[in-house]
């Protein structure tokens, strides 16, 4: 338990040091930033000021949350939002909590995209965080968010009005096609679908197996690649010549989801490591 009095320096080094027995050394560190934030001291100022002394009430509230943390329940359901790509993204259960290596293939799409898309679609859009993130940065886009679930829908909804952005948010199956979206077609597709096999559960943390939606994480063994298939079919019908898709994968499949795009026409391909080298996103663009 952290004592009073505590400085900022010290409180810093307590939460890494909790967090770090629960979370990957990245994301300690970025949850860590988050608590400090939530407290009331972002970076500038507790890397400026490491020795001021909160009041006591702030260390009863750290002590508060580090306390459910150790129940393995996620950090950022536990203070009801988290940060992405600079947005306030609201989270509960229903949505999956977005990754630092998702916020990474946004910035690599923003980076590489040399055109203001007129139209994005955003498949399994869960909190919205992509199709917010993409409309915060092409403000004179389109962007269209589609999800499954409903309650995912409305935590999307949330997101767009907590940050303003003006985005269109639709029910809609991709393994069916999205017949909703039958007529429509688009510059830029970005999803970041499930793609952990079930046989992988045995490896992952609790606070992500007992808390997070399985069905925004989890496929079958069976048909690994279901999502891919879905999306490339959906794809290479709406998606405009010239324009790209862009999609997460899993570690060990960039081969096998190339070779599913290239089965469905698409020839220009790269695969994208992400900043541990593992190959982890795929742009490829309609000839």
């Amino acid at each position: 338990m952290l004592p009073h009095p505590s400085n900022l320096n010290q409180i810093r080094h307590y939460l890494h040091h909790e967090l770090s027995r629960i979370y990957p050394e990245g994301e300690a560190g970025s949850v860590t930033r988050l608590i400090m934030e939530h407290a009331g001291f972002p970076s500038p100022v507790y890397l400026l000021e490491p020795q001021l002394i909160p009041e006591t009430s702030i260390i009863a509230q750290i002590n508060e949350i580090v306390s459910e943390i150790h129940t393995h329940r996620p950090i950022q359901y536990i203070l009801g939002y988290t940060r992405f790509c600079g947005l306030k993204i609201l989270v509960n259960e229903n949505v999956l909590i977005p990754r630092p290596e998702t916020e990474e293939m946004l910035y690599k799409i923003i980076e590489r995209q040399h055109n203001i898309p007129a139209s994005v679609l955003d498949i399994g859009t869960g909190s919205g965080c992509i199709a917010l993130a993409l409309k915060n940065k092409f403000r004179s886009s389109s962007v269209t968010g589609v999800d499954i679930s409903k309650e995912a829908l409305e935590v999307a909804g949330m997101n767009a009005r907590l940050n303003k952005l003006d985005i269109r948010l639709a029910a809609g199956d991709i393994i069916r096609g999205l017949s909703g979206l039958s007529k429509e077609g688009f510059e830029l597709i970005v999803s970041n679908p499930p793609y952990i096999r079930i046989s992988e559960r045995s490896g992952m943390a609790p606070n992500v197996l007992d808390f997070e939606p399985g069905m925004a994480l989890f496929v079958d063994d069976r048909k690994p690649f279901v999502f891919y298939e879905a999306i490339a079919a959906f794809s290479r019908q709406h998606l405009y010549p010239g324009g790209k898709l862009w999609v997460e994968i899993n570690e060990r499949s960039g081969d096998d989801i190339a070779g599913i795009f290239r089965d469905y026409g698409f020839e220009n391909m790269i695969i994208h490591k992400d900043i541990h080298e593992k190959e982890r996103f795929i742009e490829t663009i309609q000839d």
